[in-house]
């Protein structure tokens, strides 16, 4: 019997990212104003010499304390101070423990009832954010079950759908927003350490759910996503390879959320083109940060050891800088939080901030501040993005009678059949998966002579109904 043969060939990566006012904010992840020693005046009006706008605060879920607002007096003590720098605040609620979902009784309900008595309190609070990197270990476990099937996007859709409704409750002019994804995972079930979930193929889970569950209302009205750099010494436009998600990679993102979603009630990003009213989701950029070295005469301010490659102030104003620009041109930014605007104390911990914790300014500070101000518009080429029905960047390379290679920019599976050229029954073929920029390289088995037709078609792995087919006529 004849058969083909695939095997794995070459690895590469490809990465891209593609004036008017733009809609972007700007501003801070960061609970210094919260935990400030003078209430947070101090904070709140270095935020505005910056020319941001917006502070997110994190509020923790503790079940262990159902009817307590975890720093409640910190936050009635801050949101007002917030308020009159004209400061707007975001929440960032989720739970403290990692289990606590899964392993408290009727766990989802309960945190969504939290999130309602939280912004039940806080009025002032327009935009809350439910949840927070579930796809990372450190924040909700687990990632997988005893088989391998990953489950936490199961439970996430399940809390994001009861926190937007239990929010909505409150006050349906909240601004919900999803998630708080982290830009990596390993997507193994037996990985020796940090088992979790890439954000494509959590996203592709949560998708699922949703659809599984029936649902005919949205779960979230936004999304957010933490899109730091994989290594703290790559630029902004380095980006991630595929399945995950840097600064660079937001068209990436757009798609999964359209392959998740689209044809459902959750709203999906305006496309280049789109004139209707919506609503649209849009990104927010909820943290993003460059970790900068300490100078010798400021050591004493901190403890421990650094753990990442750190960089120099100027480097990180650059980056910064770039972030801001960049963000600027994407219709579908409506966000970019800084993380933090002040350093931890603690080296391990993060020491990205624009000022150090004696109040002192880094140099990054003053670019920070010019970018804002000079990108209040648009000032390259906006984004103009539009999803895609194909596969991404497949393609199909043939050097027949004897083999031909396919690669795409995504996962993907493949199916290759022999025929005739006046039939359709097949003689040999070949099924599999692919992985994202990496050739696969078909080595055809002796045929007799003749005609020939080989037919290629892949679909994208995040979305079978996306496909490209190649066809090819040989002779042997």
């Amino acid at each position: 019997m004849w058969r083909i043969t695939a095997v794995l060939a070459c690895a590469c990566t490809a990465l891209a990212l593609a004036g008017g006012a733009s809609s972007t904010t700007f501003g801070v992840a960061d609970d210094a104003g919260k935990y400030a020693d003078d209430g947070g005046p101090g904070f709140f009006h270095m935020l505005t010499d910056l020319g941001m706008t917006e502070n997110r605060m994190a509020v923790f879920w503790d079940p262990s304390r159902p009817d307590t607002i975890v720093d409640q007096a910190f936050l009635d003590r801050a949101l007002p101070e917030a308020m009159r720098h004209g400061i707007e605040v975001m929440f960032a609620i989720y739970p403290e423990k990692a289990r606590s979902l899964v392993d408290t009784p009727n766990g989802v309900q309960l945190f969504a009832q939290y999130a309602a008595r939280v912004v039940q309190r806080y009025p002032y609070v327009r935009k809350v954010i439910c949840l927070n990197e579930g796809n990372q270990p450190r924040f909700h476990q687990p990632q997988f079950d005893e088989s391998g099937k990953g489950i936490s996007g199961y439970v996430q859709e399940q809390a994001m759908a009861a926190c937007y409704d239990a929010v909505k409750a409150v006050d349906p002019n909240i601004t919900v927003i999803a998630f708080g994804l982290s830009p990596r995972g390993n997507d193994d079930f037996e990985a020796s350490s940090n088992v979790s979930h890439s954000p494509i193929r959590f996203l592709e889970e949560v998708g699922d759910a949703y659809r599984a569950s029936g649902r005919t209302k949205p779960i979230a009205d936004e999304v957010s996503i933490h899109c730091y750099p994989n290594l703290n010494t790559d630029a902004p436009m380095v980006g991630y390879a595929w399945p995950k998600i840097g600064c660079a990679n937001f068209d990436r993102f757009k798609q999964a959320w359209w392959d998740a979603f689209h044809g459902t009630a959750q709203p999906l990003f305006r496309e280049a083109g789109d004139v209707g009213a919506g609503p649209y989701v849009h990104i927010y950029v909820d943290e993003v940060g460059y970790q900068a070295k300490i100078s010798p005469d400021k050591a004493g301010l901190y403890t421990g050891a650094e753990n990442v490659p750190a960089i120099d102030e100027a480097t990180q104003g650059t980056y910064y800088g770039q972030l801001v620009a960049m963000m600027a041109c994407d219709p579908n930014v409506a966000l970019l939080n800084f993380f933090h605007a002040v350093d931890e104390t603690s080296l391990p911990a993060w020491q990205s901030g624009l000022v150090l914790p004696d109040g002192t300014r880094r140099a990054s500070f003053t670019t920070v501040k010019n970018a804002i101000m000079a990108n209040q518009e648009c000032n390259g080429t906006p984004v103009k993005w539009r999803h895609t029905d194909r596969i991404v960047g497949g393609q199909a390379t043939f050097k027949l009678p004897q083999s031909f290679l396919v690669r795409a920019a995504e996962g993907f599976t493949y199916d290759v059949k022999i025929t005739r050229p006046t039939s359709t029954r097949r003689l040999t073929g070949a099924a599999g998966q692919g992985e994202a920029a990496r050739d696969v390289l078909f080595k055809l088995p002796k045929l007799k002579h003749g005609s020939y037709r080989v037919t290629v078609t892949l679909h994208a792995e995040s979305n079978p109904d996306r496909t490209a087919t190649f066809t090819r006529s040989f002779r042997a």
